[in-house]
C-alpha cells in the first residue's frame, strides 16, 4: 500500500508541475508595446481561472489515493493443498504357510510357502514367485516366507541362490511384501481399516543370520482389499489386491527412505 500511494503522490506532483509549465510565457518587449492593461487583466483573470481549476482536481486526486489503497490491504493466507498419494501401479497376491517366530540354519529346509506376488509398478508388470533351492545337499523352499516382526510379515525376492543362501554375508535383494497384525482375524475387508499395508522395494538379506532388514521402498500403500482364511499362529492363509502408490508425498512419515 505504501509503495502505491507513494507512486500516486508522485504522479500528482508530476501533474502538478505539469500544470505549471502550462501557464503563459513572458511576453517579450514587442508585445509589451502592443499590450494595454485590458490585456494585462485579462492575463491575470486567465490565470486566477486556471490556478482555480487545479483545486477540484487536487481533491479528486486525493480521494483516488484511498480508493486505491483498499484492494492493496493484505489477505489471509490459503492454506497450501494436499496433492495427496499417486497411484503408480496394481499388486495381487497370494500366500498360504507357516509363519516362522525365528528364522535359523536349522530350519532352512522349512522355510517357504505357497503362492506369488503380482504387481504392476510404473507400467511395468513384474512377479515374485516361489523359490526353491535344490541342491545336492539340500532341498529348501525359502520364498515367499511368513515371519512374526512387529506382526506378521510375509515377503516375496525377486531371486535367490544358493550361494545366497550358504553365505555368511547379506545379499541386496528386490522385495514384496505385506504387513499385518499378529491378530487379525478370520474374514475380509478393507487394508487400510485392518491396519494392513503392502510394500516394495530392496531388502538386506542374510537367511543364515535370520536378517531380514528393509533398505529403502519404491512403493508402500494400505489402497485395497484382503481376505484372510487362516490365522492360528503358526500358519496363515490370505489373498490381497489393490493399488501401489507413490511414496515421496509422505517421505517424511516412512520409516524407511524412498529408493532413488
Amino acid at each position: 500500500m505504501k509503495k502505491i500511494s507513494f507512486l500516486l503522490v508522485f504522479f500528482v506532483a508530476f501533474v502538478f508541475v505539469g500544470c505549471g509549465d502550462s501557464d503563459p510565457k513572458p511576453v517579450n518587449g514587442d508585445d509589451n508595446e502592443v499590450s494595454d492593461n485590458n490585456e494585462v487583466a485579462e492575463d491575470a483573470d486567465l490565470q486566477n481561472d486556471e490556478e482555480n481549476v487545479e483545486e477540484p482536481d487536487e481533491t479528486v486526486v486525493d480521494e483516488e489515493i484511498v480508493v486505491d489503497e483498499e484492494p492493496t490491504e493484505p489477505t489471509e493466507p490459503t492454506e497450501p493443498t494436499n496433492q495427496g498419494f499417486e497411484a503408480i501401479g496394481t499388486f495381487n497376491l497370494s500366500f498360504t504357510g507357516p509363519v516362522h517366530a525365528s528364522v535359523s540354519i536349522n530350519d532352512v529346509t522349512n522355510l517357504g510357502g505357497e503362492g506369488a506376488a503380482e504387481f504392476v509398478y510404473n507400467g511395468q508388470p513384474i512377479t515374485f514367485d516361489k523359490i526353491n533351492i535344490n541342491a545336492v545337499v539340500m532341498n529348501m523352499d525359502l520364498f515367499p516366507m511368513a515371519m512374526l516382526n512387529n506382526g506378521i510379515v510375509v515377503v516375496w525376492l525377486d531371486s535367490f541362490s544358493v550361494s545366497d543362501a550358504t553365505g555368511n554375508t547379506a545379499v541386496q535383494k528386490q522385495v514384496f511384501g505385506i504387513n499385518l497384525p499378529q491378530n487379525t482375524e478370520i474374514g475380509s475387508g478393507e487394508m487400510a481399516g485392518a491396519n494392513m499395508y503392502a510394500f516394495y522395494g530392496d531388502m538386506m538379506v542374510n537367511v543364515r543370520a535370520g536378517q531380514f532388514d528393509i533398505k529403502c521402498v519404491r512403493s508402500v500403500t494400505n489402497v485395497g482389499n484382503y481376505e484372510v482364511t487362516v490365522n492360528d499362529g503358526s500358519n496363515l492363509a490370505m489373498t490381497a489386491s489393490g493399488d501401489l502408490l507413490d511414496p515421496s508425498a509422505g517421505a517424511a512419515y516412512l520409516p524407511y527412505p524412498a529408493c532413488e
